[in-house]
C-alpha cells in the first residue's frame, strides 16, 4: 500500500502560499533597490549641478542661468526627499511582508514535519510487516530432520 498523507492538499496549499509571500517580499526588495538607485542618481545629478554652478559663478554668467540651476537643484532635492520618504514606506512594507513570509514558511514547515513523521512511521510499519512476512515464511518451511 503506497504512502498517503491525508493533509497533502493542505501542504500543497501551504507551499503555494509561502511561495506567494516570498515573491511579494522579493518584489518589495526590488522596489527598494530601484528607489535606492534613483536616489543615488538624483544625488549624482545634484552634485553635477553644484559643480556646474560653481564653475558658472567663476565665469560671471547671467543671473537667470544661475537661477535656473538653483531651481533644478531645488527640484532634485525635493525629488530625493520624496524618494527617501518612499524608501521608508517600502522598508516598513518589507518588514510587514517579511513577517507574513515567515509565518507562511513556519506553517508550511510544521505541516512538512508532520508529513515527514507520518512517512517515517509508515516506513517503519512497512519494514515491520515485511519482517513479519519473512518470519512467517521461515516458520512455515518444513523442518528437515537429519
Amino acid at each position: 500500500m503506497p504512502f498517503r498523507f491525508s493533509l497533502e492538499s493542505v501542504l500543497g496549499l501551504r507551499k503555494s502560499l509561502e511561495k506567494i509571500e516570498e515573491i511579494a517580499l522579493h518584489r518589495i526588495v526590488q522596489e527598494i533597490t530601484d528607489v535606492n538607485l534613483k536616489i543615488r542618481q538624483l544625488e549624482l545629478r545634484q552634485n553635477s549641478l553644484r559643480e556646474q554652478r560653481d564653475r558658472d559663478l567663476a565665469r560671471s554668467l547671467p543671473a537667470a542661468h544661475l537661477q535656473d540651476l538653483a531651481e533644478q537643484e531645488m527640484w532634485l532635492t525635493k525629488s530625493a526627499e520624496a524618494m527617501r520618504a518612499l524608501l521608508r514606506e517600502l522598508e516598513a512594507k518589507r518588514l510587514e511582508q517579511l513577517a507574513k513570509f515567515q509565518k507562511a514558511h513556519l506553517e508550511r514547515e510544521v505541516l512538512s514535519e508532520v508529513r515527514e513523521q507520518k512517512y517515517n512511521s509508515y516506513q517503519r510499519e512497512q519494514l515491520r510487516q515485511e519482517q513479519k512476512q519473512r518470519d512467517d515464511l521461515f516458520l512455515a518451511q518444513p523442518k528437515n530432520p537429519k
